[in-house]
């Protein structure tokens, strides 16, 4: 998608029912990933309705999923606005990523199979072509997920994906200066994966993680 992008093309993008909170949810979490709806700014439901085309009622319960996401925040008669991540809230957050992934590892390693690997490697392969940033965290989480979901821990999946949302809303500003080492990593956790070797592979998996919060630690200090 190119930098031109405004709401209204984001909306029309994105097929389902826009009456739907979680489809009117869904086109607004990717504007915030986007920088379409810059934080710390006033969203003005009204106009907000207008410029999306969807009913009032439906948007006011999509920005309270978005409440619940942490990505919005309601304060009194300023109304609904952008939330911001703070340094210390990222660095949180991947401490707690890191746990979670590695406790996954773990119990789901001795049941991944061959056929996730190479799923996995297709996933790679794809995100190395990918150049928008949204679609290519997309691939990331689907690359990582298919060596999680054979440990059967829904709980621990749903919680881990609501983590990634909070962090994934800077992609955009560093998803540029990590790319390329984020794939070789990327690599190198299928390599110790595929060699069923779980020590490699989770030192592996903590090299990534541990990159990547520091990349966005470095990426918002910046600004």
């Amino acid at each position: 998608m190119n930098e031109e992008m405004t709401l209204e093309s984001l909306a029309a993008s994105n097929a389902g029912d826009s009456s739907a909170p979680h489809y009117i949810a869904g086109v607004l979490r990717e504007a915030i990933y986007r920088g379409l709806l810059p934080e710390g700014k006033p969203l003005h439901q009204a106009q907000l309705a207008l410029r999306l085309g969807v009913s009032p009622i439906p948007l006011r319960e999509a920005l309270r999923l978005l409440e619940t996401e942490g990505l919005i925040a309601f304060q009194g008669y300023r109304g609904a606005m952008v939330t911001a991540l703070s340094l210390e809230e990222a660095r949180e957050l991947y401490e707690m990523i890191s746990a979670l992934e590695t406790s996954l590892m773990k119990i789901a390693f001795p049941r991944i199979t061959r056929r996730v690997v190479e799923d996995a490697a297709k996933v790679l392969d794809l995100m190395e072509r990918e150049p928008d940033c949204i679609k290519w965290r997309d691939l990331n989480q689907m690359f990582h997920n298919l060596f999680y979901e054979p440990a059967d821990r829904p709980l621990t999946l749903d919680m881990l994906a609501r983590l990634r949302q909070k962090t994934d809303r800077n992609i955009r500003l560093h998803l540029a200066s990590m790319r390329d080492e984020s794939q070789r990593q990327h690599r190198a956790i299928l390599d110790a994966v595929a060699a069923r070797t779980l020590d490699a592979a989770l030192e592996a998996l903590a090299a990534h993680l541990a990159y990547t919060s520091n990349d966005l630690q470095s990426c918002m200090r910046r600004g």
